[in-house]
């Protein structure tokens, strides 16, 4: 892989990679599929604070190229369904503005989404600390679709509810790993007020700025043994 930059951040070294170009993945067999292009069907807008909760349909747009772009003031979305173990694959891109987005894996844990200043997309921003971030940023710009992948398993717990280990994730941007099985802490911020579960919805955040996401699966870990 080309190396076409290095920047230094505070006291660590950013390796810039030029990462493939990304087309759309297609679902693999047992993938339940929460954007297609079609319909927010799978969707729904979240209840202000309360992030687990739903609060009518969503409120995002859907645009041209089978994708839907983040309305400003409309709220974060969350899935119907929740998760527990899964692999999750989505697709965004930028649109030129300053972004700071996320993914939330289970409402709780963010994988982070920006342009112009902020976290590096695809890092782990409310839920490691700032010594683990990645050494490598293949982000790409304004307007080009990035590739989000990313393999979680969720914290678990013993049969009274004592959380026995951490929650795991090992997340790739454009191909490229980023985290390999990273030991994730309770999340950090807004997020902490929520606690850590054995399930959750995914949330797609909505932060003031316009962007876009595409096809969206993931495969539950049923799905995943099988």
């Amino acid at each position: 892989m080309r190396l076409i930059a290095i920047l230094c951040l505070a006291s660590s070294s950013l390796l810039v990679v030029d990462a493939p170009a990304t087309g759309p993945a297609a679902p693999p067999p047992g993938a339940t599929v929460l954007f297609d292009g079609k319909n927010l069907d799978a969707w729904a807008k979240k209840a202000g604070k309360d992030w687990l909760k739903e609060d009518g349909p969503a409120k995002w747009k859907l645009v041209e190229g089978d994708a839907v772009e983040v309305v400003p003031g409309s709220d974060c979305l969350i899935t119907k369904q929740k998760f527990g173990d899964f692999k999750l694959h989505l697709e965004f891109r930028t649109l030129g503005n300053e972004t700071n987005s996320g993914v939330y894996l289970q409402t709780r844990y963010e994988v982070n989404i920006s342009e112009k200043g902020g976290s590096p997309s695809g890092t782990l921003d409310n839920c490691t600390d700032k010594s683990k971030r990645p050494a490598v940023d293949p982000s790409k710009p304004a307007n080009e679709w990035q590739a989000l992948d990313v393999d979680f398993k969720a914290p678990r717990f013993d049969a009274a509810g004592k959380k026995s280990a951490n929650a795991r994730a090992t997340v790739r941007l454009n191909g490229v790993k980023l985290y390999d099985d990273q030991e994730l802490d309770p999340p950090h911020g807004a997020a902490g007020r929520l606690g850590e579960a054995p399930m959750g919805p995914l949330m797609l955040q909505e932060h003031g700025s316009p962007l876009q996401f595409r096809n969206i699966w993931v495969i539950p870990a049923e799905a995943v043994k099988n």
